[in-house]
């Protein structure tokens, strides 16, 4: 049985135009899409603050680890 795919919502926001244009050439070099790697990009800064949600691969992670 496949899973569901997690609810994603649209936001606008603004950004520096040459940022978003060097994030878009990592995600093509990854063949990740851009929505997924800003993603990645925001759970490993929440992390890194000690904000990390228990939801997603935040969750698996944790049940990975054993803890």
């Amino acid at each position: 049985m496949k899973k569901a795919a997690p609810e994603r919502n649209t936001y606008s926001v603004r950004l520096r135009p040459s940022l978003i244009k060097l994030f878009r050439h990592v995600a093509i070099e990854r063949e990740t899409p851009f929505s997924a790697l800003l993603e990645q990009a925001m759970e490993e800064f929440l992390a890194k603050h000690g904000k990390a949600r228990e939801t997603g691969k935040a969750e698996k992670r944790k049940k990975d680890s054993g803890r």
